[in-house]
């Protein structure tokens, strides 16, 4: 252990300050690329940062071994990101001018890097509870979720048979009236969309699309979104209802060794 910290300590590869450094560059880098003025030497600079990352997975590997290395989810995710922008290095050698594909493979291999810069939340403090917090609100959320999906989609084609062929730009197709739903469950176009549908129809039809879309608003996006919410908010705080628990009790204890 004492080994590997000397190692750590004289290999700047190892070092989190410096692979944070590096995280920032090589997404300045790509940000740069894809602009107007981007210079040619920048490709170059590109495929040195790829390597950096390739020698950083190597040198970690062989300080750690594979299996501790490995078992980091940190560390799969370097290693999974490194390797699928490997062929990101032909760029700096020259593709053909008539390989427009290959051009565009290399160019979204190299922007996958920058999903690098997520382990910047790695220097955060606390961060592995918050990420802890995160995994335990979507594990308890997901059947709300799959249950709003369901009613996303029941409500959208609903919706599309209904208005299609009042309001054909929110639902003319079901894929349109999806994303319209949805717009509606966010409250957003909360007013626009109703009255697109509306336009064309007698007052009894109005009072009727009107009472369709408050239900709709209603159950989508006042009940669901907050159902959402306050389930992920719940099981995030979870960790301090628990210390507090865990306190209370003990102080529970205590109070009865005195009573005693």
């Amino acid at each position: 252990m004492k080994k590997n910290t000397q190692i750590q300590s004289r290999n700047p590869l190892l070092n989190d300050g410096v692979i944070l450094l590096l995280i920032i560059l090589n997404t300045a880098t790509i940000w740069w690329q894809f602009s107007e003025c981007a210079p040619e030497w920048l490709t170059i600079v590109d495929a040195l940062l790829t390597l950096a990352f390739v020698a950083e997975a190597i040198c970690k590997i062989r300080v750690f071994g594979w299996k501790d290395y490995w078992s980091e989810s940190w560390n799969r995710f370097d290693f999974i990101i490194t390797a699928i922008a490997l062929p990101s290095l032909l760029a700096p050698f020259g593709v053909g001018i008539g390989e427009v594909s290959v051009i565009l493979v290399l160019r979204a291999l190299r922007v996958l890097r920058v999903f690098k810069s997520i382990r910047v939340v790695r220097f955060l403090p606390d961060i592995e509870k918050i990420l802890a917090g995160v995994k335990r609100a979507v594990k308890s959320a997901y059947v709300v979720v799959v249950a709003f999906v369901v009613l996303l989609v029941v409500s959208a084609l609903i919706s599309c048979a209904f208005f299609g062929k009042y309001s054909p730009e929110f639902f003319g197709t079901p894929t349109e009236a999806v994303w319209s739903t949805f717009r509606l469950f966010t409250i957003e176009g909360w007013y626009e969309i109703p009255d697109s549908v509306m336009a064309g129809m007698g007052a009894f039809g109005q009072t009727a699309v009107r009472i369709y879309f408050i239900v709709l608003l209603f159950c989508g996006g006042i009940l669901g979104m907050s159902l959402i919410n306050s389930i992920m908010v719940d099981a995030m705080v979870e960790d301090n209802n628990d210390d507090v628990k865990e306190q209370l009790r003990r102080l529970e204890e205590k109070i009865d060794k005195l009573s005693k």
